[in-house]
């Protein structure tokens, strides 16, 4: 339940209360950015990402992404997957780059733990635990890793194509 306390300005005026509370649902495995507002009454659905800043109001489908004042549907979670897919190379890139020119040398691979799916395969996940854990998912993420086609044998070739892409 939420409320708000707008009915203090009647009730300075008139003297009455009138209560304000409505029924909020905000569904599982939802992400909700810095500063962002959801108003009462609102219904988040499942598998949502909220952006920083957005304000919420009404409903909110499941599956989706949502930003902005008022927060209007951007994408489904399937887009942003595949958005995020086509980023992550060259994002990961730049990691190892700017950490090259910032300390002289390159990144130690456990720096790259958002990354690790690029260059990594089951064999040795020791430095990467701990974001396999988060989400109380590890056994998901550890078959995922188990089954999907790395875009590098291994760190060291990642750092290779890193450098040749300087």
């Amino acid at each position: 339940m939420t409320h708000d306390y707008s009915w203090s300005v009647l009730k300075r005026k008139y003297g009455y209360i009138y209560g304000n509370q409505r029924k909020t649902v905000i569904g599982n495995n939802v992400f909700i950015g810095w500063g962002a507002t959801i108003l009462g009454g609102s219904q988040v659905g499942d598998n949502v990402i909220i952006g920083a800043n957005a304000v919420v109001s009404g409903h909110v489908d499941s599956d989706s992404v949502y930003a902005g004042n008022p927060a209007k549907k951007l994408m489904t979670l399937d887009e942003f997957r595949v958005k995020r897919e086509k980023k992550q190379l060259e994002e990961a890139k730049d990691v190892v780059l700017e950490y090259k020119r910032r300390f002289n040398k390159m990144p130690p691979e456990s720096e790259l733990d958002e990354y690790f799916f690029l260059f990594r395969k089951d064999d040795n996940l020791s430095a990467f635990k701990e974001k396999m854990e988060l989400m109380r998912n590890y056994n998901v993420s550890k078959k995922t890793i188990q089954t999907h086609k790395t875009r590098f044998k291994d760190y060291q070739d990642f750092l290779n194509y890193c450098l040749k892409e300087e």
